[in-house]
Parts: C-alpha cells; sequence; structure tokens
C-alpha cells in the first residue's frame, strides 16, 4: 500500500480517537510511516547481511520511537515484524480493520 494512503488512514484513525487534533493526528501518522518504512530497511539489512551493534541499537530506537507515537496518538501496537517481505509494524485498529492475510488477529500493518 502507499505511504500516503497509510498516512491517511492512520491520520483518520487518530483523529477519531479524539486524543489528537486532526493537524497531530496527521503529524502523528506521517511519522508512524516514517518509521516504520525505516524499520523495514533495517529488517532487509539484517536479512541480507546481519546487523553491527550500531543498527541494532538503531533498530532498538526505531520501536521505542514507534511505541511513543502509539502511545501519545491513542493506538495499540499488535506486534513488530522483522520479516522484510511483509509489514513491519502491525496495529490493532479501533474497528478491528486488517490489511494483510493474518486477518483481525493480525492487525493492520505499516512499513513497506
Amino acid at each position: 500500500m502507499r505511504t500516503n494512503t497509510q498516512e491517511a488512514v492512520l491520520s483518520a484513525y487518530i483523529a477519531s480517537i479524539g486524543k489528537r487534533t486532526p493537524r497531530e493526528a496527521a503529524q502523528d501518522g506521517a511519522d508512524l510511516c516514517r518509521l516504520a518504512n525505516s524499520l523495514n530497511r533495517m529488517n532487509e539489512i539484517a536479512c541480507n547481511s546481519g546487523l553491527t551493534e550500531r543498527q541494532e541499537r538503531r533498530k532498538q530506537n526505531l520501536q521505542t520511537r514507534i511505541k511513543a507515537v502509539l502511545e501519545r496518538s491513542g493506538l495499540v501496537l499488535n506486534h513488530f515484524e522483522s520479516d522484510p517481505r511483509g509489514y513491519a509494524v502491525y496495529l490493532d485498529l479501533p474497528d478491528g480493520s486488517y490489511n494483510s492475510f493474518g486477518g483481525r488477529e493480525c492487525g493492520y500493518g505499516i512499513g513497506r
């Protein structure tokens, strides 16, 4: 799915929760997509050649930053995925929507 579409979907859900203004929701959606894309690139590097210590710290930092954005926006993390062929981050959206073959229990994926 295109990043702009993911940003729009995420910002709509964040705004619907009511914890953030529409402008803040749009920024949170953009931040989540950007961080998830970076995490997916780290997953690709890990799969191809392994991670250095520095890259491992960066990956942990990206996950921490994603959790912080999710906490302030009111969305819930389902899980992180380390397989670079799929989405890097899966969320539980308020209405139970999903965009992967895993169904509702897998969640809504971003970061590809």
